[in-house]
């Protein structure tokens, strides 16, 4: 029997969410094994309290869905183990194929918790000069949004001018988002050990502006010459007027990823999710 409290984070409701979710009660009843479905940050802090080092948070879902319960729990230094019913599934320890079996294997004893770095953005208020801070696991995304124009915004490296960047934007991105928007915008990937992140332009009309990676302990600041848009982790959170600033730098608070013993290492999921080896044919 295990000692863990479970809480569960549910993606977009479908036939193989419930079929799934089904499967984690049963081992839950079985295994005597406290399980709470969870939909918001208030019900975390409430299911929580004192228990927070002995509780994991399933996600069940795809990265998606990941990203929403990283983002959930981010105060809470809670271990979150997706479980993967999307596509790809880079974030997802366990598929949903011989999940019971495979709960048994992770939650006694057959897992280990890596820290993930999160990004903390700061940037003016739309409707004041006062900050507001949001924190991401994948990315920040400056781009232009529905503005019919280019964006040009200029990028600082601990305060040092980089190069002006006139084009649909940058992403900023952890090691762990190198897998996802940065990566299909041309971004280099980053291994999740590498203390590092990187800065992909989207588009810039300068061929000389390339990706840059740069230490995690860099302080990123962006000027807006034109009106923006910001994302985080895809979830658009506002428009910028030009002249205004956006302050990205690492998260005190990282999100702690339960991984499975038997899951593959980092290039063999790459090579797996990204058909690097795919046969070409003849």
């Amino acid at each position: 029997m295990t000692n863990k409290h479970l809480l569960l984070y549910r993606g977009k409701e479908s036939d193989r969410v419930d079929e799934a979710t089904r499967t984690i009660e049963n081992w839950c009843e079985e295994n005597d094994v406290p399980l709470r479905e969870v939909s918001n940050r208030k019900d975390v802090g409430e299911k929580v309290k004192d228990r927070a080092r002995e509780t994991v948070l399933l996600s069940l879902g795809g990265d998606g869905t990941f990203l929403q319960a990283a983002d959930l729990i981010a105060p809470y230094r809670i271990p979150i183990l997706g479980i993967n019913l999307g596509k790809l599934g880079f974030l997802t320890g366990l598929n949903s194929s011989e999940l019971a079996q495979n709960l048994n294997r992770v939650l006694k004893g057959g897992s280990s918790v890596k820290e993930l770095s999160r990004l903390r953005c700061r940037l003016n208020s739309i409707n004041s000069d006062e900050k507001s801070v949001f924190t991401a696991l994948n990315e920040v995304t400056i781009d232009r949004g529905t503005s019919a124009g280019l964006a040009e915004v200029e990028l600082y490296l601990d305060s040092r001018k980089v190069a002006t960047y006139p084009g649909d934007g940058l992403i900023v991105s952890t090691p762990t988002g190198s897998t996802a928007y940065s990566l299909s915008c041309g971004g280099p990937l980053i291994t999740r050990n590498t203390s590092a992140f990187s800065i992909t332009p989207l588009n810039v009309h300068k061929l000389g502006l390339r990706p840059i990676i740069c230490s995690d302990e860099t302080e990123i600041s962006i000027k807006t010459n034109t009106p923006v848009s910001i994302q985080i982790d895809g979830r658009k959170i506002g428009d910028l007027k030009k002249n205004k600033s956006i302050e990205i730098d690492k998260s005190d608070t990282p999100t702690l990823m339960l991984v499975p013993d038997f899951r593959s290492n980092f290039f063999e999921t790459v090579r797996n999710k990204l058909n690097w080896d795919k046969n070409r044919g003849p």
